[in-house]
């Protein structure tokens, strides 16, 4: 992941609703600061934090920081697993920073979709001006019942593409 500022990602974080013992998943291949802002974000608000590693030197890196913070859950992720939901636990935010193959994306967000909650809402980072990329993102976020898509430009380096699950719509 390239460099990702930090005052934007705070910034960002302020979409996450306060509630109680909410749960943040995030799928990464890289970029200790996010994981790091991402995890001291939870510790203060008393949320959960599940980082799914997609690239395994990034968690043997990170799971010896990561494995002693109880508010973590750190797992090595394999993408072509046949579900993501794992013991029935969902999150109301998802966050996906690692880099998603053309030929898995839909299937990633069939997958994703069983394990966020009603009316949560997936947050992907794409390259920046990459539009073919925003474009098929968009158009298979809409074919895999997810709804309110819109396009968000903070980043130096990434655009966001920000998406809701609605109760009740597909799988």
């Amino acid at each position: 992941m390239k460099n990702i500022e930090q005052a934007r990602l705070q910034q960002l974080l302020e979409i996450i609703q306060p509630a109680p013992m909410q749960r943040i998943g995030h799928f990464s291949d890289g970029g200790q600061m996010m994981v790091e802002t991402l995890s001291d974000f939870c510790k203060d608000k008393e949320y959960e934090y599940i980082l799914n590693c997609t690239d395994e030197d990034f968690y043997d890196g990170s799971a010896d920081i990561y494995n002693s913070k109880e508010w973590v859950k750190i797992k090595n992720f394999d993408l072509n697993r046949r579900s993501y939901l794992l013991h029935g636990k969902v999150y109301e935010y998802l966050f996906v920073s690692s880099v998603i193959p053309i030929e898995s994306r839909e299937s990633f967000l069939q997958k994703s979709h069983k394990s966020i909650k009603n009316a949560g809402l997936i947050i992907l980072f794409v390259p920046k001006n990459d539009y073919t990329q925003i474009e098929e993102w968009s158009r298979l976020l809409e074919e895999n019942y997810y709804v309110a898509t819109s396009t968000i430009d903070i980043f130096e380096n990434y655009e966001l593409i920000i998406s809701k699950k609605m109760h009740g719509w597909g799988g």
